[in-house]
């Protein structure tokens, strides 16, 4: 057993995201399901000390990793024979949170603990939470397989307008659908009947916004807040882009940092990123919508580093191993000389199925606030794995103002498109 390196144990991984990672004077291990150690490289494969395959489905489920806690503990005992036992667990992504507070516990491990990750994913005891710190969630209600006709017809006249069936711990607007009215879900309850770990909201008119940053011992050290001009429900359900720009007004800003800052404290998250959205309504109201432990997805993290120079993949990962932030100064995005706002832009692809890019169209247009790109090359296969936000492409932007940066997104998101043929398969 080798004692002059800790033991880190990874949970989930993304070979994008490998050089986040502190190997280092540390000896790392991988818990993942088979489908990513099968499509690791072998320079990834190499760094690891030791990786443990799940028996995990490749599916968008976020519940399937917190459903092989008895594998993973397992597995750890094992590396932890060779390796010594764990003195830090690091999750970086949403469906690994969970799981990894429950083996923090298990092996008596500093960092994000079961019950502030429950409330981290479970969109019920989270409002719940919220509700009772006196902060403004939409009017909901817990629902399953079980809950009476009855009862569903009192929740649909106690919402005047439209109604929203979601699941409690999925993410990325997954598996969400939208009623005119207690009428129309009434009528879906009765066809097909209501899923278990469900719940309905009311619907909350106003911008859907995303707020991301870095809390340390409490103190927010770093936070980013922006309003989706194309939010996730709109690009799952319709195929619109997915994208947003930040607020450049300071008061705003204040506001919604006190609001996120009061939304850490109730959850007693402490120490990690975060990933918040929240309705600004018309009547200028802040109403919670749900919060993460970790970074925001699509191209946020890839957008804040790029315009403000603060990695919140590495930060992740060193708030769950208990080392000092990156960040230096306790910052914002409008201390930033010279950048008045920024946004990002993540291009939808209407297709399901893998396509071979045969032209890409729009380029020309491109602004010159696009800051950061990820486009695929013609000849390129996308859409060649499940994932979260099937993507065309993606910009990241830095402008002098938010309506400079929003009409930017908006014109780009107009001209850019792929054009794409069907993948044929091999003749064997």
């Amino acid at each position: 057993m080798d004692t002059t390196r800790s033991h880190v144990v990874h949970l989930g991984f993304a070979e994008q995201h490998i050089d986040s990672i502190e190997f280092g004077e540390h000896q790392v291990s991988l818990l993942v399901h088979r489908h990513v150690a099968e499509h690791m490289s072998d320079a990834a494969r190499r760094r690891f000390a030791r990786i443990g395959v799940l028996d995990v489905p490749h599916t968008l489920d976020f519940d399937a990793y917190d459903q092989a806690l008895d594998q993973m503990i397992r597995l750890v005992d094992e590396f932890a024979a060779e390796l010594g036992p764990p003195a830090a667990v690091v999750a970086m992504y949403e469906h690994v949170t969970l799981p990894a507070a429950r083996l923090r516990d298990h092996f008596g491990v500093q960092g994000v603990d079961t019950e502030t990750a429950t409330l981290c994913r479970d969109k019920v005891l989270m409002k719940e939470v919220m509700r009772s710190s006196g902060i403004r969630v939409p009017a909901f209600w817990a629902v399953d397989a079980a809950t009476p006709y009855a009862e569903l017809e009192k929740i649909a006249d106690a919402v005047p307008g439209r109604l929203v069936l979601k699941p409690q711990r999925q993410a990325g607007s997954f598996g969400i659908e939208v009623f005119r009215d207690g009428t129309e879900f009434l009528a879906h309850a009765r066809t097909h009947g209501i899923p278990d770990d469900h719940e309905v909201e009311e619907f909350v008119e106003g911008d859907v916004c995303h707020v991301d940053g870095v809390v340390r011992d409490g103190e927010i050290r770093f936070i980013s807040a922006s309003r989706y001009i194309g939010d996730c429900l709109g690009f799952q359900n319709g195929q619109q882009h997915l994208s947003a720009v930040t607020f450049d007004d300071a008061s705003t800003l204040a506001r919604i940092t006190d609001f996120t800052a009061l939304v850490l404290k109730s959850l007693r998250l402490h120490t990690s990123t975060f990933h918040l959205e929240l309705f600004l309504t018309p009547g200028d109201e802040l109403v919670f919508l749900e919060v993460g432990n970790r970074f925001g997805g699509a191209y946020i993290s890839d957008s804040l580093r790029a315009v403000y120079g603060v990695d919140l993949v590495r930060e992740s990962v060193l708030a769950c191993m208990g080392l000092p932030s990156e960040v230096g100064n306790v910052t914002g995005i409008l201390d930033h000389e010279g950048v008045g706002a920024s946004g990002w832009l993540y291009s939808a692809l209407p297709e399901n199925e893998p396509r071979v890019v045969k032209r890409i169209r729009g380029l020309d247009t491109c602004p010159d606030s696009v800051v950061l790109s990820d486009i695929p090359g013609i000849g390129q296969t996308v859409n060649a794995d499940i994932t979260v936000f099937p993507s065309a492409g993606k910009f990241a932007f830095s402008g002098a103002s938010t309506a400079q940066v929003e009409r930017d997104i908006r014109r780009l998101a107009a001209a850019y498109t792929l054009e794409t043929a069907p993948r044929r398969t091999p003749h064997l």
